[in-house]
């Protein structure tokens, strides 16, 4: 009887997070690359909603502190391009932006908070968010961890040289915060402006 009570309850909850998303497509007026889009539901206090739209593809439009893993053509298409924070803020189209600490920590606490939504914000997991498992790079042109850790730019700067940094790693439900150099090589995932 229980186990059935929590499958069923389980199902309650995917139903709900998946009406609470909406897909679209964002064309890169820039090159005309095409980009998933998911519109994402969050509950504040209150019962008060707000929604944020996020690309649901790694960013793949080439500035110069852009560069491909390993710089390999294919891994730029399989896994988008690694940039330095100053690349990555540059990178975003008009109209979106690298999100901020903030923004992320919304995510987070919607997918079931820091410590349990790293699995399913990865490529395939119940948030449609799909982050890549995509490495990272430094400007020794030294490439780690691809189909490792998926590492992402956040808009937080505390210093003139360094930067906010969101990793998740494959099989781990944690999301991982931390600040590091400008200079590093990392994932940029766009969301959309909003008003506030």
């Amino acid at each position: 009887m229980n186990s059935k009570y929590f499958i069923l309850a389980g199902l309650l909850l995917v139903l709900s997070l998946a009406q609470a998303q909406e897909t679209g497509e964002l064309i890169d007026p820039r090159d005309g690359k095409k980009y998933t889009t998911i519109t994402v539901k969050h509950e504040l206090e209150g019962g008060v909603f707000i929604k944020r739209t996020w690309m649901t593809q790694n960013l793949n439009y080439q500035v110069k502190e852009s560069f491909c893993y390993k710089n390999e053509s294919a891994y730029c298409g399989a896994y988008g391009r690694l940039y330095t924070f100053k690349g990555a803020i540059e990178a975003c189209p008009e109209g979106w932006h690298v999100p901020t600490i903030a923004e992320w920590n919304l995510l987070f606490k919607t997918f079931g908070g820091q410590k349990e939504a790293g699995i399913s914000l990865q490529r395939g997991g119940q948030s449609g968010i799909n982050l890549d498992l995509g490495g990272f790079g430094d400007p020794g042109n030294v490439f780690k961890n691809i189909g490792i850790s998926g590492n992402y730019w956040d808009a937080e700067k505390k210093s003139q040289s360094t930067a906010g940094l969101i990793s998740v790693q494959k099989d781990s439900k944690e999301v991982y915060h931390s600040l590091i150099g400008n200079w590093h090589r990392n994932s940029c995932r766009c969301i959309q402006d909003y008003n506030y």
